[in-house]
């Protein structure tokens, strides 16, 4: 029995140090997929009324993002990839304070409204840790 407390407390205390040695640009590579799936989910459920009001001749026109999930995730995964690269060759790192930030802001979007995703508020969404989101997830403009 006692053999079976210290082996669960070894192994505690590798995943942590496993977890705890990866960089911030590992933590938020992944955590992406999560933020990926919350967003666009989220957009996905809180458009959907405004979307259902288009003509059906014209829903084509949207953006592949706001069309499904599928094509929101594969949108965002796409510009995460795009800036990951442009901060290796920039030799830019990202911070655990920008990690941290990442997780409030999934988990604000995991638990948000759609209050955030209605009207015009411009390109910031309202969801607490999400003020920093583009440093992460949107390449910069050439």
């Amino acid at each position: 029995m006692i053999q079976i407390r210290v082996s669960i407390l070894f192994l505690s205390g590798i995943v942590l140090m496993i977890s705890c040695s990866k960089s911030p640009e590992d933590k938020i590579l992944a955590l992406a997929p999560r933020f990926q799936k919350a967003l666009c989910s989220k957009m996905i459920e809180c458009s959907k009324d405004d979307i259902a009001k288009i003509p059906p001749q014209y829903r084509a026109t949207l953006p592949a993002f706001m069309q499904s999930e599928e094509g929101c995730v594969s949108y965002f995964k796409e510009n995460f990839d795009k800036a990951r690269e442009q901060r290796k060759s920039q030799k830019r790192e990202l911070t655990e304070e920008t990690v941290a930030s990442f997780e409030a802001c999934i988990s604000g979007l995991e638990s948000a409204t759609c209050e955030p995703f209605k009207g015009q508020r411009g390109p910031r969404l309202g969801v607490p840790g999400c003020e920093n989101l583009e440093k992460i997830s949107k390449p910069d403009s050439p």
